[in-house]
């Protein structure tokens, strides 16, 4: 069991420097709008982790059977990252319009964080490619499966909000010229990872 626990912390803390698009939304925001709202993006991620996680052990047949089901995730995906890329590309010319209410902003940066997760089929089969190798290979019961997964999950909450409070420290050391490189380097990877997303489902 203590094999499980150190392993899963380990897979979820490394699971975050995979440099995927909510790993540049995390960075992005922190430095644009603060810890706060950094570390509710982090919490939305964590809470998507959980749902692909509880899938992935206790499996899916719960779930109800929709026809293009992967064809509708890979289209809404794509067509947020898209968003997301455009308008950190021209920031400048096209702001989005944040809530102002703190249940607004709460619901705005949490969200971003569960659909940047869900909507992205990489994390799909990590999961649970991950969860077949640790019963099939690794010779895990469930119950260190489940402990596994636990154990990663806190690892990623902690990670991601380690990765938000040093970037939104950074802030005050970057120059306007730097911020607007990095807002266009984060989008750039999220409009690539909306059309890998569109490649791997039609090609």
């Amino acid at each position: 069991m203590i094999n499980a626990v150190v392993w899963g912390f380990l897979y979820g803390f490394l699971l975050c420097f995979t440099f995927g698009p909510a790993f540049f939304r995390l960075i992005q925001t922190s430095i644009d709008n603060g810890f706060k709202r950094g570390l509710l993006i982090a919490g939305g991620v964590t809470v998507a982790d959980a749902i692909l996680m509880f899938c992935a052990v206790f499996g899916t047949s719960f779930l109800p059977k929709f026809q293009y089901f992967n064809l509708g995730i890979a289209l809404v995906g794509s067509s947020i990252l898209f968003i997301l890329g455009f308008n950190s590309l021209f920031k400048q010319q096209t702001q989005l319009v944040y809530p102002k209410s703190k249940f607004g902003s709460f619901l705005y940066y949490f969200t971003s964080g569960i659909l940047l997760n869900l909507l992205n089929p990489s994390n799909y089969i990590a999961v649970f490619a991950t969860s077949t190798y640790l019963s099939n290979v690794e010779g895990f019961s469930i119950n260190e499966t489940i402990v596994f997964f636990i154990a990663s999950l806190f690892a990623t909450m902690l990670a991601e909000s380690l990765i938000a409070f040093y970037a939104q420290k950074m802030k005050s050391v970057l120059t306007a010229k730097i911020l607007k490189r990095i807002n266009q380097v984060a989008g750039i990877i999220f409009i690539i990872s909306g059309m890998l997303i569109l490649w791997k489902q039609f090609w």
